[in-house]
């Protein structure tokens, strides 16, 4: 899959503490055939004084998720500046309780801080 100069995705960070959780940022330029520069939007250099740049491989990119979102449903909840894997275990219009993959809490999210999960199967990004 390929992305555009411009183009808002979401970054999945794969390191300690960090697992299950996605960044939202802008596509800056393809670097590579499978390496893209991005900038975070919510994510900031150690001196803290700028957004954080750097490259990411196309297999941790992928693109937002559409809304439509109901009890039962794999989503992304949006807690502590990331996206966050769980489970919609109630609603109440316009909110959601989403039980985390993670540690297992179950938090209250705002209906635009929570969404449809994807995964990449195949070379595909596609609903869980």
């Amino acid at each position: 899959m390929s992305y555009a100069h411009k183009e808002t995705v979401e970054i999945c960070k794969k390191q300690e503490g960090l697992v299950s959780s996605y960044y939202t940022a802008t596509v800056l330029a393809a670097i590579a055939r499978t390496k893209y520069l991005v900038r975070y939007e919510t994510r900031f250099s150690e001196d803290r004084t700028r957004l954080l740049v750097e490259s990411v491989d196309e297999a941790d990119i992928r693109p937002l998720p559409p809304p439509n979102l109901e009890v039962s449903e794999k989503v992304d909840a949006y807690v502590n500046d990331a996206w966050w894997v769980g489970k919609i275990v109630r609603k109440v219009d316009p909110n959601y309780y989403v039980k985390l993959d993670s540690t297992g809490t179950v938090v209250h999210c705002p209906f635009y801080k929570v969404r449809v999960h994807l995964e990449w199967e195949h070379g595909k990004w596609v609903i869980q």
